[in-house]
């Protein structure tokens, strides 16, 4: 089954030196294990120290320890960001930015920490409004929507020119049935950063969520442009694409988003969505042939698209 994702920034970078040292009980060194059991730690760590440019000098300040985090995280190397994120704090504990950058790795694996770890920086800070937008996206992980949506209201309030918070606020908004508002914000988001491809695809699926495909197909594309390797985007498309009844197209978003076992169980779903139960089944069927591991999710959608098109009477 196709599943719709909301998909948030949930790298607040960026934060201006605020002066606040780290509560004992927010102490990162637990975040750092965590860390290591998921992503190799011992590989990422040397990494983290040796993995430079010939040229390139070894970190000597909190912010070269940064940067080097940041491109470690852009690269996927969690483990190895980590480890220089807790460097810059132990050459540092005042300045508050490794303390957010680990909070923003927690919001992968512990939101709950993560959450307490923002809202120390907002308590102490409560004019930051990098401190209020990684709380709200660690409130929006545990889908408490109503808190997130005054947290981001107030981060917004604080920061009009971030992105990532106007396309957080967008989130909450939806979950809270109010897609206008939430629409609103996602554009605030598009104008500030446009080729910020998450708000995008939550501009997509909230209009997907209201049945306005051809919006959510528009907002879906741009997104695409922006992110070719995202699977939730084209799945997002190509329901959006089939939705229209534009099946060709769709298989096609579907293949970039997945195999094409599921790729052809997804253009089966979808024709089931518009109840044309009959070419359901054929594409439920060819992604049997097709072969994977989906084979279990393809025969139980197989059998209701077979019930509902017997119950439908067409031929």
């Amino acid at each position: 089954m196709i599943r719709l994702y909301l998909a948030m920034g949930l790298l607040v970078l960026g934060l201006h030196p605020l002066g606040c040292a780290l509560l004992p009980q927010d102490d990162p060194r637990a975040a750092l294990q965590q860390a290591a059991e998921a992503q190799e730690i011992r590989k990422q760590r040397l990494r983290a120290e040796a993995d430079f440019a010939p040229d390139e000098p070894k970190p000597q300040t909190v912010e070269d320890r940064l940067r080097k985090g940041d491109a470690l995280r852009r690269d996927g190397a969690y483990a190895a960001a980590m480890w220089a994120y807790l460097q810059a704090y132990e050459m540092d504990r005042d300045d508050p930015g490794p303390t957010s950058r680990m909070a923003s790795l927690h919001l992968m694996v512990e939101p709950d920490r993560a959450e307490s770890i923002f809202r120390a920086l907002v308590e102490t800070h409560p004019e930051s409004g990098a401190a209020h937008t990684g709380l709200g996206l660690a409130l929006i992980a545990r889908q408490d929507w109503v808190e997130a949506r005054e947290v981001l209201t107030r981060a917004v309030r604080i920061n009009p020119r971030s992105a990532v918070a106007f396309s957080a606020l967008g989130v909450a908004l939806d979950r809270l049935d109010q897609p206008i508002k939430a629409r609103e914000a996602y554009l605030r988001a598009t104008a500030l950063k446009p080729e910020y491809y998450e708000a995008l695809n939550n501009l997509g699926v909230s209009y997907l969520t209201t049945e306005e495909f051809e919006a959510a197909e528009k907002a879906l594309r741009k997104a695409s442009v922006h992110q070719t390797r995202d699977p939730a985007v084209f799945n997002n498309l190509g329901l959006a694409l089939g939705r229209m009844e534009r099946y060709g197209a769709a298989l096609d978003a579907f293949q970039r988003a997945g195999s094409e076992q599921v790729a052809l169980n997804n253009l089966g779903y979808v024709c089931f969505l518009n109840r044309d139960y009959k070419r359901a089944v054929a594409e439920y069927e060819r992604a049997l042939l097709a072969g994977g591991d989906q084979k279990l999710l393809v025969l139980r959608n197989l059998r209701a698209a077979k019930k509902a098109l017997d119950t439908s009477g067409a031929n």
